[in-house]
């Protein structure tokens, strides 16, 4: 795609920075002048993207342009981000010309196992920073870094005798929040380098159903339901199964207790690893098949269905507890999600390209599904910079640079409209506004082929084959 194509994105000064950088060399101007004063840990770089941008910023590179292009944007990822939902998929473009970076916001619930995959390829070396973070309190002017990767593609001298085409590089983040939260995935890559990517991300259970051959189906009792005429609550759910029906490990762990008790009957305690800190609770089993210590697998056997203990005058039922700093519901732990994203029902080919609006009245959200909040409503035959595909969407870039989602079937290819005459000397300007840098003039009486428009300004292209902005006031 040529350069001068690309819609341009308007600068923003990162007031963060500026006021690190100035805290820095306040610090670093304080104390005794005959040593070196150390930089204090809280301003070394915890991951790979916070060591990128300092390097930036010591090699005097973060006031420049394509530095400041770079900062504004792993920034702007974080404050405009896409809001997405579960099971997604988006396959798209970096442009080595601009500086990229893409956020993708989306709510998951205590109990459940997000899966965010990053598939990268190109045939020049480069790094892409994959990070993850969670709101407070839904504000993204403050997110909390909690993960990070980084992918990296160093191909061979000789990429053309490749014969699957450019090499790849892949990442999975995997997380269990233990409570409901609203997180971000930024990806983004170094400066100047050009790169194909996919980005997939699910969202399902943390755990494997306890109870053999059933399903959610089998819950009859839920969380936090009375018990005893409203003198306490259901600390757990009921799965309501045969007796004798296998009761299987949820999840790898240790038995912490198998042992009997008044009100549980047959019980089981399973200790989850360290990093979950969290405990499984089986009771009312009608036998036990594991003891104390023993270590169990996902889908062991831990015992049968039954009703001891206080469960005598009911139904055979398993009771499923999950502790994590106390009870938790255990519904969003078990509940199954549709793990499989929608297929490309877009033209990819017009990945990285100009498209634009065949309709009126289009309108551009800020996720790729009809419940995504309305970023504007576009006129027909307006351009649009295509970054990205997601099922029948395409995220795209405005002539103004704003971003959005926009339904794929109501674009079409920016071909050729109608010619327009130029009735004197004009300025072909490599954005529509009036402050737009000049790509070149056009002489008087040249008749260019228009491709769409945005207000008082045409999209046109030259004889030459550029591709740029004239005002037709």
């Amino acid at each position: 795609m040529n350069a001068t194509q690309t819609a341009p994105k308007p600068l923003a000064h990162s007031a963060p920075t500026c006021r690190m950088i100035a805290f820095i060399s306040l610090l670093l101007s304080i104390g005794c002048t005959q040593e070196l004063e150390r930089v204090p840990e809280i301003f070394r770089p915890t991951n790979a993207h916070e060591a990128y941008r300092l390097s930036l910023l010591e090699a005097k590179l973060g006031n420049s342009a394509l530095g400041h292009d770079w900062i504004a944007a792993s920034e702007a990822a974080l404050r405009k981000p896409a809001h997405i939902t579960s099971p997604f998929r988006e396959s798209g473009y970096f442009d080595k010309s601009v500086a990229n970076a893409i956020g993708y916001v989306f709510p998951v619930a205590g109990g459940q196992r997000v899966d965010a995959d990053v598939v990268l390829q190109s045939r020049e070396p480069i790094r892409v920073f994959m990070d993850l973070f969670r709101l407070v309190d839904n504000d993204p002017h403050a997110p909390i870094h909690i993960a990070s990767g980084t992918m990296l593609i160093e191909p061979p001298v000789d990429v053309d005798s490749i014969p699957d085409g450019a090499p790849e590089s892949s990442r999975r983040l995997r997380f269990e929040p233990v409570r409901d939260g609203t997180y971000i995935l930024r990806i983004q890559p170094e400066l100047l380098r050009s790169a194909h990517y996919t980005v997939g991300l699910m969202i399902d259970a943390s755990l494997s159903f306890p109870v053999a051959g059933h399903t959610g189906r089998s819950i009859w009792s839920a969380f936090g339901a009375e018990r005893d005429g409203g003198r306490r609550s259901h600390r757990g759910i009921d799965i309501f199964a045969d007796r004798g029906t296998p009761v299987l490990a949820a999840a790898d762990g240790v038995v912490s207790r198998a042992t009997t008790t008044p009100i549980g009957g047959n019980v089981v305690w399973i200790n989850l690893d360290r990093r979950r800190n969290t405990r499984l609770y089986y009771a009312h089993l009608d036998s036990h098949s594991v003891e104390s210590g023993q270590q169990v697998k996902v889908g062991d056997q831990l015992g049968t269905v039954g009703n001891t203990g206080n469960a005598r005058t009911t139904p055979p039922h398993l009771h499923f507890g999950v502790y994590a700093r106390g009870a938790v519901d255990p519904l969003p732990y078990l509940a199954r999600m549709r793990t499989e994203p929608q297929s490309f029902t877009v033209d990819l080919n017009r990945v990285g390209s100009w498209s634009r609006t065949t309709d009126s009245d289009v309108v551009v959200r800020t996720g790729p599904n009809s419940g995504a909040r309305v970023v504007t409503t576009l006129n027909r035959h307006t351009p649009v910079l295509v970054w990205g595909a997601s099922a029948q969407w395409y995220r795209v870039e405005l002539p103004n640079g704003a971003h959005g989602y926009i339904i794929g079937a109501t674009t079409e290819s920016a071909t050729p409209l109608r010619k327009e005459s130029v009735v004197s000397i004009s300025n072909l300007l490599d954005h529509p506004a009036p402050q737009g840098a000049t790509i070149q003039q056009v002489a008087p009486g040249s008749e260019l082929p228009v491709l769409g428009s945005w207000g008082q300004f045409l999209y046109v292209q030259t004889p030459t084959g550029l591709n740029g902005w004239l005002s037709f006031e």
